[in-house]
C-alpha cells in the first residue's frame, strides 16, 4: 500500500468516526433537530463559504487554470445531460409513479456535495482538493436551484428563485474565490503577505467544515427510520445508479478528456456522495414523498461509508 493510499484510507476512518459520532449524539438527543438547523445555518452562511474561498490562496498556476476551466466545462455539461438521461432512460420505468420518478432523478443528479463533498475534498487533498471541488461545483446551485427545481416541484422559476441563486453565499465565496485567485498571479511575489493575518482567519473559520458537517450528517441518520426502504428494490436500484454507475461513467468522460490528478479523483468522488438534503427540505415542502425522500439521503449516506473507500481504492492509480 503506497503513502497516498495509506493516508486517504486514514481519512475515510476519520471522517467514518466523526459520522458514527454525530449518530451517537443524535441517538442521545445531545444534536437535536433545532441544533441540527442552528448548525447547518452556521455552515451553510459562513463556515463553508469561508473553507471554499480559503482554497482559492494556492498559487496560481497555468496548469491548474487550465484544469479549472476544463471542470468547469465539464460541470457545465454533465449536470444537465446527467438530469436529462436519467429521466428518459435510467429510470424511464418509473412512470407510473411520477413523484417517485421525479425524486429519483433530482436526487441522482444533485449530490450531498457542500456537506460531504466539500469536507471529502479538503480532507483527501488539502486546499487543492477543494479548490477543484468548487471549482466542479460552481454550476451546482445554479442547476440545483433552476432546472432542478422546477423538474422535482413543478414549480415555475420565478426572480426570487434567482435572486436566491446568485445570492447562495457558497455561490458568492466560488465566484469570489476564482476571481481573487487569478488576480494573485498577476501580482508581483511578495505583495500579498500583508494579507497573510486575513487568510489564517479564513482557513481557521474554514478548518471546521469537516468536523461539523459529519456530525450533522450523523445525527441525520440517527433520526431517520430505514426499516421500509431497506426492503424497496427501487431503492437499491436507486442507490447502486448513485453510487456506483452515475460516478463511474463520469470518470470515463474525465478519463478520455486528459484530465488526471486531483482533477479527475474530485469530480468522481464528489458524484459517488449520497442524496443532498436538499431533495428532502423540497420534497417536504411541495409533498413530493417527503418520509421517502428522507429515507433515501440516510440510505445513500450510509451505503456511500462502504462505496466510497472502494473507489477511492480505485482512483489511487489517477493520482
Amino acid at each position: 500500500m503506497n503513502a497516498n493510499m495509506l493516508i486517504g484510507y486514514q481519512k475515510i476512518i476519520s471522517i467514518i468516526l466523526l459520522i458514527l459520532t454525530g449518530f451517537l449524539l443524535g441517538k442521545r438527543g445531545v444534536i437535536t433537530e433545532q441544533t441540527q438547523n442552528r448548525i447547518t445555518d452556521l455552515l451553510m452562511k459562513v463556515i463553508i463559504p469561508f473553507s471554499v474561498f480559503s482554497s482559492f490562496f494556492s498559487p496560481f498556476t497555468t496548469d491548474k487554470l487550465h484544469t479549472s476551466l476544463q471542470l468547469l466545462l465539464t460541470a457545465l455539461i454533465f449536470y444537465p445531460v446527467n438530469q436529462l438521461l436519467l429521466g428518459r432512460f435510467v429510470f424511464a420505468g418509473c412512470r407510473k409513479e411520477e413523484d417517485k420518478r421525479r425524486l429519483f432523478v433530482f436526487s441522482n443528479t444533485y449530490s450531498n456535495t457542500v456537506f460531504m463533498g466539500y469536507p471529502f475534498a479538503q480532507a483527501l487533498f488539502g486546499k487543492e482538493g477543494l479548490f477543484y471541488a468548487s471549482m466542479f461545483n460552481l454550476p451546482y446551485n445554479l442547476y440545483l436551484w433552476s432546472m432542478g427545481y422546477c423538474y422535482l416541484t413543478k414549480q415555475p422559476m420565478n426572480k426570487q428563485g434567482v435572486k436566491n441563486t446568485l445570492t447562495n453565499p457558497v455561490i458568492l465565496a466560488c465566484f469570489a474565490g476564482y476571481l481573487w485567485w487569478m488576480a494573485r498571479g498577476a501580482l508581483p511575489a511578495g505583495n500579498t503577505i500583508w494579507l497573510q493575518p486575513v487568510q489564517e482567519v479564513f482557513e481557521m473559520v474554514g478548518a471546521c467544515s469537516t468536523p461539523l458537517s459529519m456530525l450533522v450528517i450523523g445525527s441525520l441518520v440517527a433520526g431517520t427510520g430505514l426499516g421500509g426502504i431497506i426492503k424497496d428494490v427501487a431503492a437499491w436500484y436507486f442507490s447502486a445508479v448513485k453510487l456506483i454507475l452515475v460516478p463511474g461513467i463520469l470518470l470515463l468522460v474525465l478519463f478520455v478528456l486528459g484530465i488526471s490528478g486531483g482533477g479527475l479523483v474530485i469530480p468522481v468522488v464528489i458524484a459517488a456522495m449520497p442524496v443532498c438534503a436538499t431533495g428532502g427540505i423540497l420534497a417536504a415542502k411541495y409533498h413530493v414523498k417527503k418520509e421517502y425522500a428522507a429515507s433515501l439521503v440516510a440510505f445513500t449516506t450510509l451505503l456511500s461509508v462502504f462505496t466510497i473507500p472502494v473507489w477511492l481504492a480505485c482512483l489511487i492509480n489517477f493520482l
